[in-house]
């Protein structure tokens, strides 16, 4: 079934008030924090509209502040927590204040984005994670970005690097953003972390497929395997 909410402008609002699909409290299953105990913040829209996105960010949505926000989780385990701003697209809402007032209540702070938008944050304080779902990403953010992630699907993927051409459908040209790479030793190497995820296609044949894709990337280029731990435990 294809994805049918529509793609929504930037709404930076100057009172940092975020408009928001959800929060709940889980286990992220994914990235540089997988298996740690996390407070998801889904906040509404995104400035993109992926054919094949699976995610609900618009059905329902609730006005916060930057205030209320940190207010809202007091019934969650707070030691040590980690608060994971996703989407829809975070940065198409204004993230300053509300990023500010989670750390300075003691929470880490993780975001996750498909790339194409920047704000200014306190980049040396938070992790974010970079999910491409285009041929580029904002020149402005890339230095900030700690670690890419790349779902895999073996119909998709390019033979000089293991990595998929596209992502959940969306148009890339002339394929899915890479990061340059430098060089060791005259050897190319990625400059962050790379995250490959093998595709989950509703059925065992493809999925198996997906995973012997994945696996051939993280073995070939050194990228480094994820698995969705929230969805093998059985979690939201």
């Amino acid at each position: 079934m294809l994805n049918k909410q529509l793609p929504e402008k930037k709404d930076l609002r100057e009172d940092g008030v975020l408009l928001i699909h959800s929060i709940f409290y889980t286990i992220q299953g994914e990235g540089p924090f997988a298996g740690h105990p996390a407070i998801f913040v889904r906040l509404a829209g995104c400035n993109l509209q992926c054919p094949m996105c699976d995610t609900d960010y618009t059905s329902t949505r609730f006005a916060l502040s930057p205030s209320a926000l940190v207010n809202e989780f007091d019934t969650f385990e707070r030691r040590r927590a980690l608060v994971v701003i996703t989407g829809g697209e975070p940065f198409r809402q204004t993230l300053f204040m509300a990023v500010h007032a989670l750390l300075a209540a003691g929470y880490r702070v993780q975001i996750e984005t498909n790339g194409t938008l920047y704000q200014d944050l306190p980049y040396d304080r938070i992790t974010v994670v970079c999910s491409p779902k285009t041929g580029s990403v904002n020149a402005n953010l890339l230095p900030y970005i700690k670690a890419f992630k790349y779902v895999v699907s073996h119909d998709s993927v390019a033979e000089d690097d293991l990595l998929p051409l596209t992502a959940l459908g969306h148009s890339a040209t002339p394929r899915l953003f890479r990061e340059p790479k430098e060089h060791l030793n005259g050897m190319p190497r990625p400059r962050k972390t790379i995250y490959i995820q093998p595709a989950d296609h509703g059925n065992s044949e493809d999925n198996a497929k997906s995973m012997d894709a994945a696996i051939r990337g993280v073995l070939v280029h050194g990228y480094t395997l994820c698995l969705q731990i929230h969805k093998i435990i059985g979690v939201a």
